[in-house]
């Protein structure tokens, strides 16, 4: 549980923007038109425009610095014995990611995409604090992990309305689901200097890896909709579906 509630930190992290400045679409972005049938290819065009800047991060299109996209402390099983906090999260290489799949239906305002990140690495510092079994836990750390082929699937419902008399978007997920290839974590100092008892410690753990993933699949779900919720309807709410989409 430890080393993914890392990966749902990363998933909530969501950019605010004041809603009173005016946004413009960046020179390099060309709008699609919605009425292309291979409208997947011009997105997937204005994507790699974007990657040069993803590492800084785009404000006009709500896109924080994503090399390290370096997230707010979190906490885990606050209501059970014992309590996993995470602060000084950073995460890597998450502007390093593939579309795999992108089909948008404006005239029904749905969109299914699917996006992978092939690696990412989550580096931080954790605090483990309660009773487990017989042994009682105040122990802080450096946490390390690596993450493969993390991969978002996601169906996306739109209801249009309209603002200074131009249609808008709200989005609301209809299916999501998330799978990881592979993933390994190192909790240091977990035993102060008892190496023995950490590294067996720490082997256990990965090697019940996947029991972890399946038990947090709700929770890793729900937080990938509030991160891409709130960049997308970021972006819909400021700019408006011919802005976005231009059509014949």
């Amino acid at each position: 549980m430890w080393n993914y509630a890392v990966i749902s930190a990363f998933l909530l992290h969501v950019v605010c923007c004041s809603d009173n400045q005016t946004y413009t679409l960046p020179s390099y972005i060309k709008p699609c038109n919605r009425s292309d049938p291979n409208i997947h290819k011009c997105v997937e065009v204005n994507i790699d425009a974007l990657r040069p800047n993803l590492k800084e991060g785009i404000p006009s299109l709500f896109i924080p610095a994503l090399d390290p996209l370096i997230i707010p402390p979190t906490c885990v099983n606050e209501e059970d014995q014992v309590k996993v906090t995470f602060k000084d999260i950073h995460i890597y290489h998450v502007n390093d990611f593939t579309l795999d799949q992108f089909d948008i239906d404006l005239e029904n305002h749905e969109v299914n995409l699917t996006i992978n990140f092939p690696l990412l690495r989550i580096k931080s510092t954790y605090n483990v604090n309660g009773k487990f079994l017989v042994v009682t836990f105040d122990k802080s750390g450096p946490a390390d992990g690596n993450y493969t082929n993390f991969r978002i699937y996601l169906g996306l419902k739109g209801t249009p309305y309209l603002e200074n008399d131009k249609e808008h978007l709200k989005w609301e997920k209809e299916t999501i689901n998330t799978t990881v290839g592979e993933s390994h974590v190192i909790l240091e100092k977990l035993f102060g200097n008892h190496t023995d008892i950490a590294d067996k410690t720490n082997k256990v753990l990965n090697e019940n890896i996947e029991t972890i993933i399946n038990d947090l699949q709700p929770v890793i779900q729900r937080v990938v909709s509030d991160f891409i919720f709130g960049i997308v309807n970021k972006l819909f709410s400021n700019y408006s579906v011919k802005e976005l989409f231009v059509s014949d």
